[in-house]
């Protein structure tokens, strides 16, 4: 059980330095808005366990708070970094664990993928009969 959380940690560590790299610059900010869709993890339980959903809440937030990278996993396992610049992109740490349509800036470096998100919406579970994955926004759930 220790090892684990040190192996986390560390994983928590070398995803940090990562951030680094994947940093939005000038350049990309002039990029046009995309939207994913997925669901945001901590990317430290995802790499070691692939740990995430509903019963991974709990963790993950402990994770994300105490430093472990964020990301957001897309329904076709394209992974992306939760870019936070200076006061951009922390409206995806408020969604830790849901399946949500975030819209920002797609930024790749060194092969990996990093989004700067700037708004999101929760996806409306039930209306398609199945779970909640059919890409509708609720009527309340929008979020800037």
């Amino acid at each position: 059980m220790k090892l684990r959380c040190v192996l986390c940690f560390v994983l928590a560590g070398m995803l940090a330095g990562l951030v680094l790299v994947a940093r939005a610059d000038e350049k990309d900010k002039s990029k046009e808005p995309v939207t994913i869709k997925g669901e945001v993890v901590d990317l430290s339980c995802w790499l070691a366990d692939e740990k995430k959903g509903a019963d991974h809440v709990k963790c993950a937030k402990s994770c994300i708070q105490n430093g472990a990278a964020a990301g957001i996993v897309t329904d076709d396992g394209v992974v992306y970094l939760v870019v936070v610049h200076q006061k951009e992109g922390r409206v995806a740490l408020e969604h830790i664990g849901e399946t949500m349509e975030f819209t920002g800036t797609v930024t790749e470096r060194g092969g990996m993928k990093g989004i700067l998100v700037k708004s999101c919406k929760k996806v409306e579970a039930g209306k398609d009969g199945k779970d909640g994955k059919d890409g509708k926004e609720g009527s309340d759930g929008s979020h800037k």
